[in-house]
């Protein structure tokens, strides 16, 4: 067994009429070929550069499974087959990368001169 990410781009009407019913659909291709799944992440939904399938939008899902070596070429046949999926990409990875926290920190930011700072221009030396 290997670990592998799965990132797969899913029809905006499948998406948006039945979210958990797509996802189900994919981890069910997955695990009918051997592969365990460790997490799931959507992502999210995306306008097109060109059309897919006919499809404009989409909403991308990525997946963290284990599965063995020969079993990835059917995972990706079926993927192609499958109507709710419109792309699909596996590649071997290390380790599962979470996902960034939504409540980032700002970087601090300079503090702003008050009117206790002296701010006036130096003296000019004359000749």
């Amino acid at each position: 067994m290997r670990l592998y990410e799965g990132m797969f781009i899913i029809s905006d009407t499948i998406a948006g009429a039945d979210w958990e019913g797509a996802v189900k659909h994919i981890q069910d291709l997955l695990k009918n070929k051997g592969a365990e799944i460790l997490d799931t992440q959507k992502w999210d939904e995306r306008k097109f550069a060109y059309k897919l399938k006919g499809h404009k939008r989409g909403t991308y899902l990525l997946i963290y499974f284990n599965a063995p070596e020969d079993s990835i070429i059917h995972m990706k046949r079926d993927l192609q087959l499958s109507d709710n999926v419109l792309r699909s990409l596996i590649v071997k990875t290390d380790k599962i990368r979470e996902s960034k926290p939504e409540d980032t920190e700002k970087p601090e930011e300079e503090p702003v001169a008050t009117e206790s700072e002296d701010t006036s221009p130096a003296p000019v030396a004359s000749e």
